[in-house]
C-alpha cells in the first residue's frame, strides 16, 4: 500500500490495499453493482466498498483499489475501480472457501485444513483428486465432482484477473459457465462472442475488444455490432431488419456509421432484397413457409365427413370442426367466451368416430394440462410430443414423423418461428394440423409470428369465432377483454345479470398502488374470493424495475405472505415461496414459465424440493436453481398459456411505455374467476388506445402468398 493510500490519511483521494468482506449490504442482480461492508487486512479498520464488486461475498479477501468519496447518507466510502479476489489466509476463511466446493461440507473442510495446515490450498492445487480422495467417506464420484468444482473456481479467479481492469469481474462466473475451459481463448481471440453470455451486451464485449487493440473503425467490430443488433431484434420479435434500420442500430452501438456493403458480409448474416437475417432464422422462415405451403396445396388425407348437423355447436363452430377434416392445415381463432374449447372437443369426438389417431399439444405445460382437462384426451407440450430436448435432434423429425392422423395445437399464438419449424418438421405430410389460438393475445417471445402470419396470408381455411355465449357474457372479465380488444376502456360496473368478477382500483400514486396490490393479494382475495393468496393468486405487471415493478412487488409480497419462512439457498428464497422457472430445463422436466412452490432445502444433498403446480413434486440440484425466481409477481409474457383463479394486474402510468392493448388483454384473460386491476384510469385508457400487436418484421406471410 502506498503512503498516500492509508486509511488514516483524511486527505488521500485513492486507496489500494487488501480487505476482507464482512457482509453484503446490497447486491444488484444484473450489473454487478454491490455495497459491501469490509475491513482492511492490516489495520482492521472498517468501511463501505461500493461499485462493481458483486463477485465478492462474505468471508472473501480481495486486493481493491478505488477512490474515496463521501455519501450524504452513509458517510465516507470507497468507490472500487478494481477488486481482485485473493485466496483466504486464515483458517476460518480457508474453511469457508472449501465448503463452497461440491461435497466438501464444514466437517470435511475443517479436516482438510487440519491435515494440510496453512498450505492446504497449495496442496489441493498440486493434486486435487488425490487430496479429496484421501478424505474418509468421500466416494470416487464425489472426489471427481469436488475436483471439477475446484478447477472451475480457479478458472473463474483467472478470469477475474483478466476482467477486473475493465470493471467486469462480476461476469467471470457466467462466462465460465458458458465456455468452460475455452473461456480464456474466447476472451482473447474473439471477445465479441461474449455477447452470447446473458448480462454481457455489446458495450461490455466491445470494451474488452477495444482494450485488446481492435480498431474502432474495423469491419470486424461493425459486423459484430450488426450481428448483436439482429439478435436484439429477434428478442423483440423480428425475423429480420431492413438494411437501413440495421445500419442505424449498428451506428448507435459503435458510434460510427458503417458501410452497408461491409456490414452484410459479416459471418452468419444473409441478405434478401434489403432484408438482413441471421442465417438460422432465414432458414427457419423458409422451412415453415415451404412446409405450410406444400401441405395447404394438398387435398385432405383423412377420409371423414363430419356431416351437416352441428348438434350442440353453432354453425360457425361446426365450420371449424368440418375444416379440420377438409384441409390438411386449418386455423381456429377467437377471443374468450366464444367456444374454442367446445370446437376442440368436437374435433376430438369426430376424429375418434373416424378411428383416427390424435395428438393434442401446446407450447407450455400449463396450457397442455388445461387442454387435457377440457377434452378428456391426453395433451402434451410440443417438446414432449416430439421428444425434443434443445441441443439434440427431436425423436420425431423430417424422415421420422409422429405417427398420428390429426394434431391439434392450442395456444398457437405463442409459437415462434423456431418452435413452428420443429413442430411441422416432426409431423407427417399426411397429418392434418389444426392451429387453435387467440390472435389478439401478445405475440410470441422470440423471432416471428407464425400464427398471425398464417391467418393474414389467407392460404389456409380460417374460422374466426365471434359469438359470445350467454354464460360467458355473464362474466365481466369476458366483456372487459372484448371491450379492450375493440379499443374501448372496459366497464367498471356490472351490467344486468352480470357477475362482478372484474374490478379496477384507482391508485395514481405508485406507493399507494404497491400497497394496494399487496393488500388485495394478502387480505381482500382470501376473504372475498376464498382463495389461497400464495397458490391461487398471480400478480402480473409489465416491467421489472420501478416503484411498482415486479422486483418491488415480489419483495413486498414475500415479506407479507411468507414472513416466517425458513431461509433457503442462502438468503435467496424462503420455504413456502412461490417460484417461477425462467428457462427450459428438459432434464428436470421444468419448462420456462412453470410455477413451483419451495417445500424443502436439503444442504447435505445439495438440492431443494419443490411442489409443482400440477400437484407433483420435484428434486432440483443446487446447480440447477439459478434460473428460479420469486413468482408472487411475474410478467404478462411469462403468464401466457396459463389460467389462474385470481389475477391482480398492475396498470400504472410508471409502466406507460410497456402498456399496450394486447398486453392488457392478455393479462385480463389469464383470470379464471376474478381479475383486479390496480393503477390509474389514464394509464388504462392509454393502454387500450395503443395497439402494438403488429410492427414485427416478418417475411412469412409474403412467402406463404408466393
Amino acid at each position: 500500500m502506498t503512503p498516500t493510500a492509508t486509511l488514516f490519511d483524511a486527505d488521500a483521494a485513492s486507496y489500494t490495499g487488501t480487505v476482507e468482506v464482512l457482509g453484503v449490504i446490497f447486491r444488484a442482480d444484473d450489473d454487478g453493482y454491490a455495497v459491501l461492508e469490509v475491513r482492511e487486512a492490516d489495520s482492521g479498520e472498517g468501511f463501505a466498498l461500493v461499485g462493481p464488486v458483486a463477485h465478492l461475498g462474505e468471508g472473501d479477501r480481495a486486493e481493491v483499489s478505488g477512490e474515496w468519496q463521501t455519501h450524504s447518507r452513509y458517510g465516507r466510502q470507497l468507490r472500487a475501480q478494481g477488486a481482485l479476489p485473493l485466496d483466504p489466509a486464515d483458517r476460518e476463511g480457508q474453511v469457508a472457501y472449501l465448503t463452497s466446493l461440491r461435497h466438501i461440507g464444514q466437517k470435511r473442510a475443517e479436516r482438510l485444513v487440519d491435515e494440510h495446515g496453512e498450505g492446504v490450498l497449495a496442496a489441493i492445487a498440486a493434486n486435487p483428486q488425490a487430496v479429496f480422495s484421501s478424505l474418509r467417506g468421500v466416494s470416487v464420484d464425489q472426489a471427481a465432482a469436488a475436483t471439477e468444482s475446484w478447477h472451475a473456481s480457479r478458472a473463474i479467479r483467472d478470469l477475474h484477473v483478466q476482467l477486473a481492469p475493465h470493471g467486469l469481474a462480476h461476469l467471470a462466473a457466467p462466462i465460465h459457465a458458458r465456455y468452460g475451459e475455452r473461456s480464456m481463448t474466447v476472451l482473447h481471440a474473439d471477445p465479441y462472442r461474449l455477447t452470447e453470455v446473458p448480462g454481457v451486451g455489446f458495450a461490455r464485449a466491445d470494451k474488452i475488444a477495444l482494450a485488446a487493440d481492435v480498431p474502432p473503425e474495423s469491419s470486424r467490430r461493425a459486423q459484430a455490432a450488426a450481428a448483436f443488433a439482429l439478435v436484439e431484434a429477434e428478442q423483440q420479435g423480428n425475423s429480420f431488419l431492413p438494411l437501413d434500420e440495421l445500419v442505424r442500430r449498428t451506428a448507435r452501438l459503435t458510434g460510427l456509421v458503417p458501410d452497408p456493403d461491409v456490414l452484410v458480409e459479416g459471418p452468419g448474416l444473409a441478405v434478401e432484397e434489403e432484408r438482413v437475417y441471421r442465417e438460422p432464422t432465414l432458414a427457419s422462415e423458409i422451412a415453415v413457409a415451404v412446409t405450410l405451403g406444400e401441405r395447404a396445396a394438398l387435398p385432405p388425407h383423412l377420409d371423414h365427413e363430419p356431416g351437416e348437423e352441428p348438434g350442440k355447436l353453432t354453425d360457425e363452430q361446426w365450420a371449424a370442426v368440418r375444416g379440420a377434416f377438409e384441409a390438411r392445415v386449418s386455423v381456429l381463432t377467437g377471443g374468450p367466451g366464444v367456444g374454442k374449447t367446445e370446437c376442440t372437443r368436437g374435433i376430438v369426438a369426430e376424429a375418434e368416430a373416424a378411428n383416427a389417431t390424435i395428438a393434442l399439444c401446446a407450447p407450455t405445460g400449463r396450457a397442455a394440462r388445461r387442454m387435457e382437462d377440457a377434452t378428456g384426451h391426453e395433451a402434451k407440450t410440443i417438446h414432449r410430443l416430439l421428444e425434443w430436448m434443445p441441443g439434440r435432434e427431436p425423436a420425431f423429425r423430417p424422415g421420422h414423423p409422429l405417427p398420428v392422423d390429426l394434431v391439434i395445437v392450442d395456444e398457437s399464438s405463442m409459437l415462434n418461428l423456431r418452435l413452428a419449424e420443429v413442430l411441422l418438421g416432426g409431423i407427417a405430410e399426411s397429418t392434418h394440423v389444426v392451429f387453435v389460438g387467440d390472435a389478439d393475445q401478445l405475440p410470441p417471445i422470440g423471432a416471428g409470428k407464425p400464427f398471425e402470419d398464417l391467418i393474414d396470408s389467407e392460404t389456409v381455411p380460417v374460422v374466426r369465432l365471434t359469438q359470445i355465449f350467454r354464460q360467458a357474457a355473464r362474466s365481466m372479465i369476458t366483456t372487459a377483454a372484448h371491450e379492450i380488444n375493440q379499443g374501448r376502456p372496459p366497464h367498471r360496473d356490472p351490467g344486468p345479470d352480470q357477475e362482478h368478477d372484474f374490478f379496477f382500483i384507482e391508485r395514481p400514486s405508485p406507493e399507494r398502488a404497491l400497497e394496494t396490490v399487496v393488500e388485495v393479494v394478502a387480505e381482500r382475495a382470501p376473504s372475498g374470493f376464498g382463495v389461497d393468496p400464495i397458490r391461487d393468486v398471480q400478480v402480473l405487471a409489465p416491467m421489472y424495475k420501478g416503484p411498482v415493478g415486479i422486483d418491488a412487488l415480489n419483495e413486498r409480497l414475500q415479506a407479507r405472505l411468507n414472513p416466517d419462512g425458513k431461509r433457503a439457498l442462502g438468503d435467496r428464497f424462503r420455504i413456502g415461496d412461490r417460484l417461477i422457472q425462467t428457462r427450459n430445463s428438459h432434464e428436470l422436466g421444468l419448462m420456462n414459465g412453470s410455477i413451483v412452490f419451495l417445500r424443502e432445502d436439503q444442504p447435505d444433498e445439495e438440492a431443494i424440493v419443490v411442489d409443482t403446480d400440477d400437484g407433483g413434486s420435484l428434486v432440483i440440484p443446487y446447480g440447477e436453481t439459478a434460473t428460479l425466481r420469486l413468482a408472487y409477481a411475474i410478467s404478462v409474457h411469462k403468464a401466457q398459456g396459463c389460467e389462474v383463479p385470481v389475477v391482480v394486474g398492475v396498470c400504472h402510468r410508471s409502466h406507460a411505455r410497456m402498456l399496450t392493448r394486447p398486453l392488457l388483454y392478455t393479462a385480463i384473460t389469464r383470470a379464471r374467476n376474478s381479475c383486479v386491476l390496480v393503477g390509474d384510469r389514464g394509464a388504462l385508457e392509454a393502454a387500450v388506445a395503443r395497439d402494438d400487436s403488429g410492427g414485427r418484421h416478418s417475411g412469412l406471410a409474403a412467402r406463404l402468398q408466393g
